[in-house]
């Protein structure tokens, strides 16, 4: 039975659920579904497009509300997308290599920056402040993923880190100051 590109991201996801980003290599996914590993290459022409692809995949998922107050909004979408990159290992990591390499599709910085300017900025500081909100949800995970992935295999004891306070603080810094470039544009 021949798989779609939505079952080898599935199992790309069953393997960092299970392991790791160092173990998902294009012949350990192929062994998961059963085939040999050119199969794969039918639907991605090499692992970084495969990863790219699920990047998207777990960036389509998050929710952005439609409603409500645009700085409410903001932070909505970052702690969702915080949310959807914690439900699985390495996720965060897949989607800033797949933003590094350009080979993502996604358009979530663009949808941040429109709540952003909903709320009147103008748009390079709606970019801006998109931007720096989905780079610290990121960054922050990418540090987070890898502190639980080093005490898991004990290589490191506990940080005592409060990762969602030190991401609620930071957030509340830029919406603080969004809402203060907005405030001062009226």
């Amino acid at each position: 039975m021949a798989h779609t590109p939505a079952d080898v991201l599935a199992a790309a996801r069953g393997i960092l659920a299970q392991h790791s980003l160092a173990d998902l290599s294009m012949r350990r996914l192929a062994t998961e579904l059963g085939v040999r590993p050119n199969a794969l290459y039918w639907h991605f022409p090499d692992k970084q497009t495969m990863l790219a692809a699920l990047a998207d995949d777990l960036l389509d998922a998050v929710q952005i509300p439609a409603d409500g107050a645009w700085d409410q909004r903001l932070t909505a979408a970052a702690t969702n997308l915080r949310s959807t990159l914690l439900s699985l290992p390495d996720s965060a990591e897949v989607v800033s290599s797949a933003w590094a390499s350009g080979l993502s599709h996604s358009d979530l910085t663009a949808t941040v920056a429109a709540v952003a300017a909903d709320g009147g900025l103008p748009p390079p500081a709606a970019h801006g402040v998109a931007t720096a909100i989905c780079r610290l949800t990121i960054g922050l995970t990418i540090e987070e993923q890898t502190r639980a992935q080093m005490e898991r295999l004990g290589v490191t004891g506990p940080s005592g880190r409060d990762f969602t306070e030190e991401f609620t603080q930071a957030l509340a810094v830029i919406v603080d100051g969004a809402r203060s470039l907005a405030a001062a544009r009226r």
